[in-house]
């Protein structure tokens, strides 16, 4: 298939990951005001963001598998409109047990929805790492747009609640719109195509040299997924920033992350995919530990900017190596997605217990010393080409 033909059709997946992209833009720039509204400490919303990512990180493995049965894009139209649904219920809490309740359950069906759009995304991009990078870009898109509106309805006086009923509004238009193009489930393969009896995943990825990128995934996303909620966390807490500049660094990292992504894929035609990580993990790393360093806002927030661009490339660079090795591409990045979020799960909790005991930059230095990592590992780490045999 090629770079053209693999895109026809492929509306419904462009607008779910802006419309994801939306909702963790905006979370980031709202979380010092979630955070004051329902009185939680850095320690609290680590631990929530660690019970609702775990969650939602089983949800992403089980809900592989059951797209292998039904199809990705019938799981993500119907992920989105239970998550639309999920948003309006966590819009109306005011309670904090039921405002965790109700993120637990926006993040099971976001779980959902990022496993179904990947692996859509990644089927129709299998073999072009290039164009799946420029692909996740548009998630970026979204989040600058997400945290720039919030931003300033916040610094209008607008309450975060009515951020959540907007994004809904997107995320039912688009459900819908991907119900109405789902071509419906896959016709069964014979019984001479089929394998008689499935490998576990782990050992599946095992053989195909792929568990060591699962260990290294899984540690990426702790950046990853830390860099925008406790970057812009720190800025406007432990440096008393306001919401635009915090809103404003934010949507210029970003921005970088977008052209990162864009570059990247460029890149990709001249660097392998484990040296873009070596490269991708020292920039975040780097700009991670700058921002941690410093006292001053606009130099903190040019550490936010690089540590944003660094980490956008290891979700997409991750993905395309997986639709390139993996046997059954699906499954695989089912697994992977699971492993994102574990990440998430074991990074949240750690940043924010070591935030709220010995300071907010030295939560700042874990996710520096996890990006520094992928890089140590990925530089470690043999690449294994298509077709080879691997052993982990």
């Amino acid at each position: 298939m090629t770079g053209r033909q693999s895109l026809v059709g492929a509306g419904p997946i462009v607008a779910s990951f802006m419309t994801f992209g939306l909702f963790w833009g905006s979370w980031a720039v709202m979380l010092f005001n979630i955070q004051h509204a329902f009185a939680l400490s850095d320690a609290d919303i680590g631990l929530l963001l660690a019970v609702a990512i775990a969650v939602a990180g089983a949800s992403s493995a089980v809900m592989a598998h059951l797209s292998d049965r039904v199809g990705a894009r019938r799981l993500l139209w119907i992920a989105l409109l239970a998550w639309a649904g999920l948003l309006l219920l966590m819009s109306a809490t005011h309670q904090r047990w039921t405002f965790a309740g109700a993120l637990v359950l926006v993040e099971i069906a976001g779980g959902s929805i990022d496993t179904a759009m990947n692996a859509e995304a990644s089927h129709r991009l299998m073999g072009n790492p290039a164009g799946l990078v420029r692909f996740h870009a548009l998630f970026n898109g979204g989040a600058l747009v997400g945290a720039a509106c919030a931003g300033l309805l916040i610094h209008a006086g607008v309450s975060f609640r009515w951020v959540w009923p907007g994004i809904a509004a997107f995320a039912l238009a688009v459900g819908l719109w991907t119900r109405l193009t789902d071509p419906g489930p896959a016709a069964p393969a014979d019984d001479a195509a089929r394998p008689a009896a499935p490998a576990h995943p782990l050992r599946r990825l095992r053989r195909e040299g792929l568990l060591i990128l699962l260990l290294v995934f899984a540690l990426a996303e702790v950046t990853e997924g830390g860099v925008d909620t406790w970057g812009v966390l720190y800025l406007r807490h432990a440096l008393a920033s306001g919401v635009l500049l915090g809103a404003g660094a934010y949507v210029v990292g970003q921005s970088m992350a977008a052209l990162t992504r864009g570059a990247g894929a460029t890149l990709l035609g001249r660097l392998s995919a484990r040296r873009a990580l070596i490269v991708g993990g020292c920039v975040a790393g780097g700009g991670i530990l700058l921002e941690s360093l410093t006292h001053v806002s606009g130099l903190a927030a040019v550490g936010l900017m690089l540590g944003a661009g660094g980490a956008s490339l290891f979700w997409p660079l991750v993905m395309s190596t997986v639709s390139r090795l993996a046997s059954q591409v699906v499954s695989a990045v089912g697994t992977f997605t699971a492993a994102g979020y574990i990440g998430w799960v074991a990074g949240a909790p750690i940043v924010g217990w070591v935030s709220q005991t010995y300071g907010a930059a030295r939560g700042l230095q874990i996710l520096a010393l996890a990006a520094f990592g992928v890089a140590l590992i990925s530089l470690l780490r043999p690449e294994r080409k298509p077709g080879a045999e691997g052993t982990g």
